[in-house]
């Protein structure tokens, strides 16, 4: 079976095709610019090296995409009685360790 591709708007076979202009791999490389990490206050050149000190110091990564998933939470409303009874109610369980 013969396998075509198209190059210049017409059919041909793939092995006698020159390779695709201005198409290249895309590599995901472990490089990024000098960040300072806030955890321990050094800077990294490396993602994985980030990562690492990211895990060391007991954090997690967040990302900054912004996305229709990410939306802020609204703030409860309770009125002050009914949060006054709450801060009693969780008090008094703590007291009677339920």
């Amino acid at each position: 079976m013969t396998t075509y591709v198209y190059r210049n708007g017409e059919l041909v076979e793939k092995h006698l095709a020159e390779p695709k202009q201005g198409c290249g791999l895309y590599v995901i490389s472990d490089e990024m610019a000098e960040t300072r990490h806030m955890a321990d206050g050094k800077y990294y050149t490396s993602k994985k090296k980030f990562r690492d000190a990211t895990k060391a110091a007991g954090c997690c990564e967040v990302g900054n995409e912004t996305s229709t998933l990410l939306k802020p939470r609204q703030p409860v409303k309770l009125d002050p009685r009914a949060r006054r009874e709450a801060i009693h109610q969780a008090i008094h369980e703590l007291r009677n360790k339920r």
